[in-house]
């Protein structure tokens, strides 16, 4: 069996995704008509919560959506056409990920501790239920559930229980359950993890930017107003240039403007990847500072 990872790509590649890998809080970036962040692993269990956190932060600066592709958990395999969560991170199995990327098709069910659940469109079941001639307390008892269920999941979308859905479908003769929409947001922030990243901050707060902090990934730190700089931050030249290279591929599938700064290197720019010392900092103009960013396109 080809490797799980290059599956993940070869159905990427399939579907037109332009795509890069990275070794960090996620394993390949795709752009297509959105972007896709994706950490691929065997067991989805080894997914820990600080590589969620970050997969989040970037995802949220980046406007991306994240998701987690495995083969099992500890307890079971992956199934086909189920939404797993990880960290409130969807989770998919392969085969899911290929209908989902290659065939438009989209999973219907949520594996969570309580079992499995759907989403159901509550225009569809009122809708039904009315033409049927039902009250809500009539469905409900039909069902076999209390009447407030009925109502809550009228009143707005919310996960059932497949097997009180697949119920209430066949009393109404009519689908309520709709499929899950997986590519989601987060709104999540990080801070600095050490002084030169405190510096930095500050000094970009001072141009204006609002800035925001992330670990285990290209990036080190977000500043964004109307444009969005990605700034990467190294102390050691070796580094530079290994952080450079990644930088390089990653602003191909983002398309943002980006630029190193560092404390002690004159350099200006590293395998096209424009360079400025943290002192200049405090001389730029905004305006100068996105220019020189973008001249890494």
């Amino acid at each position: 069996m080809l490797d799980i990872k290059q599956q993940v790509l070869n159905f990427l590649e399939r579907s037109d995704y332009v795509t890069c890998e990275y070794n960090g809080c996620f394993d390949i970036a795709a752009k297509k008509d959105i972007l896709l962040l994706i950490k691929v692993l065997l067991n989805i269990d080894s997914f820990q919560e600080e590589q969620s956190k970050n997969l989040k932060i970037i995802s949220n600066n980046l406007d991306a959506h994240p998701m987690l592709i495995g083969l099992q958990t500890n307890r079971e395999k992956l199934k086909s056409g189920i939404v797993y969560e990880r960290f409130e991170m969807p989770t998919v199995s392969l085969k899911t990920f290929e209908d989902l990327v290659c065939n438009n098709i989209f999973p219907k069910i949520y594996r969570d501790k309580g079992g499995l659940y759907v989403e159901i469109d509550s225009e569809i079941l009122k809708d039904s239920r009315k033409r049927k001639g039902l009250t809500q307390r009539e469905l409900a008892e039909a069902v076999g559930i209390n009447k407030k269920v009925i109502y809550e999941h009228e009143k707005k979308h919310l996960r059932m229980l497949l097997t009180i859905a697949d119920r209430i479908e066949q009393i109404l003769n009519n689908k309520i359950i709709k499929p899950i929409e997986p590519f989601k947001r987060y709104e999540e922030h990080g801070q600095p993890k050490d002084i030169l990243e405190k510096r930095i901050g500050r000094n970009l707060e001072k141009l204006g930017f609002k800035t925001d902090f992330v670990k285990q990934a290209p990036i080190d730190v977000f500043a964004r107003e109307k444009a969005l700089i990605i700034s990467d931050i190294e102390f050691n030249r070796r580094k530079m240039i290994r952080r450079a290279a990644d930088l390089k591929d990653f602003i191909k599938i983002v398309k943002k403007p980006a630029i190193l700064i560092t404390e002690k290197s004159k350099e200006e720019e590293l395998l096209g990847i424009p360079v400025i010392q943290r002192k200049e900092l405090e001389e730029i103009g905004k305006r100068e500072l996105i220019k020189r960013a973008k001249k890494a396109f």
